[in-house]
Formats: C-alpha cells, sequence, structure tokens
C-alpha cells in the first residue's frame, strides 16, 4: 500500500466512525491524531523515531482491539494500516 493510499484510508474510516452511532469522541480524536502522525511519518523530508512510529503502530492496534468484535470491517482497515506501515518500515 502506498503512503498515500494508507491515508486515504484512515481518513475514509474517520468519516465512517464519524457517522457511526456508537463511536466514542476519545475514538475519533485519536484516529483523527494518529491519520496526522501518519502522514507525517510517510513524508519523506520529515525524520522518523522509533519512538514515533511505535505510539502510531500501538494506537492503531488499540483502536483495533476496540472495533474487532462489533466492528470487524474497521478493525481489518486498522489492521492494514498497521500492515502497511510495518511494510514501510515504519
Amino acid at each position: 500500500m502506498e503512503p498515500h493510499e494508507l491515508t486515504a484510508k484512515l481518513t475514509q474510516l474517520h468519516a465512517e466512525l464519524s457517522r457511526a452511532d456508537r463511536v466514542d469522541p476519545e475514538s475519533l480524536e485519536l484516529l483523527r491524531k494518529l491519520t496526522g502522525d501518519i502522514a507525517r511519518l510517510v513524508d519523506e523530508k520529515e525524520e522518523t523515531s522509533s519512538e514515533d512510529a511505535e505510539g502510531v503502530t500501538s494506537g492503531l492496534r488499540t483502536l483495533m482491539l476496540k472495533y474487532e468484535s462489533d466492528h470487524p470491517e474497521w478493525a481489518i482497515t486498522l489492521g492494514k494500516a498497521v500492515d502497511a506501515l510495518a511494510a514501510m518500515g515504519i
């Protein structure tokens, strides 16, 4: 998955979460923050620290586990994002 595709998928997921009935504001805020962090991490001009990368992947995994049973399609998208970051070396 290309970096721009990853960011687009997470932006789409944020929109889906925003329309959902039972999504807490903290999850929406975390996904918004993670999407921005990912955009910064995949920007080749920015320096990526291992701490930044771990924070992003940890946040994505947290959301993935949270929605695994009630919204498996969201969990799959989040899992793909984690996999894409790993493939990019982040």
